[in-house]
């Protein structure tokens, strides 16, 4: 959880008039994000969601929006649109602060289990399945501007702040560099970068809501792939093949795996686990998001290394 930004009543009924709404009666802090602090606003006609941002720049939070907003044109049924303000636009700015306002959706977080993969597979598999407008879309950011791919790992391990443990796992997982994996030309399209299980609502046990796209961007189908089973297949924190096959039924359920993704699968999942390990590098250790963290994506590392191993005994 992120340090809170506390904001008072009165502060929240200001921001709500930039949006032409009136009437708040209620302002309540929900424990919930990293990157943010999050507020349930009751009017008195409905509920909203109020977001301030605690770690993303105005460019980057408008570029989500962006996103957001063509995937509500282009129909995919899980994501939220942000409400605009009185002048169209989307960020607000109110004294120190800015952020973004949504409609408040009911829904559980899940727990893991071969039903959520099901699901949480089939809710990304729409993602990848989407009919693109070429003119749009090549508006949109690339989901390396703020997430981690190959080629920024890669990258980062040559830098003399990358730690050492991450640079000695990187070589055990990817022993060739990645060199196949960056040269297998696999299929693009929006990602999201980070939906694990804990990034959905669920409604009457059927996915409701996919949250948090502030890591969403152009980029490749199998990358988002591995990093959604990465951190939604788990049992007792590790990943496992029973809860992966679950998933890949749910996905393929919508969209089919081609040959070339089935090849690099098990590298994009430990790959998934490295990228949002570096992120939390880059948060954490790095940056001054939330100090108490600072070693945390060892556990993202470990996680990437006990499925490689168990990979490599399964397939002997």
């Amino acid at each position: 959880m992120a340090s809170y930004t506390q904001i008072t009543l009165v502060e929240a009924q200001e921001i709500l008039k930039l949006y032409g709404r009136t009437n708040v009666l209620k302002c309540t802090p929900l424990s919930l994000g990293i990157s943010n602090s999050n507020y349930r606003v009751d009017l008195e006609n409905e509920v909203v969601l109020l977001k301030i941002s605690n770690d993303k720049n105005q460019a980057q939070l408008a570029d989500e929006q962006a996103i957001l907003v063509y995937l509500q044109d282009r129909d995919y049924p899980y994501s939220l649109k942000p409400h605009a303000l009185k002048d169209g636009t989307f960020i607000y700015n109110y004294a120190q602060y800015f952020g973004v306002l949504y409609p408040f959706v009911q829904g559980i977080p899940p727990g893991p289990s071969d039903y959520t993969c099901q699901e949480v597979g089939r809710a990304i598999a729409q993602l990848h399945n989407l009919k693109h407008d070429a003119n749009k879309i090549s508006k949109l950011r690339r989901h390396e501007a703020v997430g981690f791919g190959p080629k920024e790992i890669l990258d980062y391990i040559q830098t003399p702040g990358c730690p050492e443990d991450f640079r000695a796992g990187f070589k055990v997982l990817f022993p060739d560099n990645l060199e196949g994996f960056m040269n297998a030309g696999f299929a693009e399209g929006i990602i999201h970068g980070d939906l694990y299980y804990d990034n959905t609502l669920f409604d009457n046990n059927k996915i409701s809501t996919v949250l948090d796209f502030e890591q969403a961007g152009i980029g490749e189908y199998i990358l988002d792939l591995g990093i959604s089973i990465s951190g939604t297949c788990l049992e007792k924190g590790r990943v496992i093949t029973p809860l992966v096959n679950s998933f890949l039924l749910g996905y393929e359920s919508v969209r089919s795996l081609n040959d070339v993704e089935k090849k690099y699968l098990d590298q994009a999942i430990t790959l998934g686990l490295l990228s949002i390990s570096l992120w939390r590098i880059k948060r954490f250790k790095e940056g001054n998001l939330n100090p108490l963290m600072e070693n945390s994506y060892q556990d993202l590392l470990v996680r990437a290394l006990h499925y490689f191993e168990m990979r490599k005994v399964s397939i002997l």
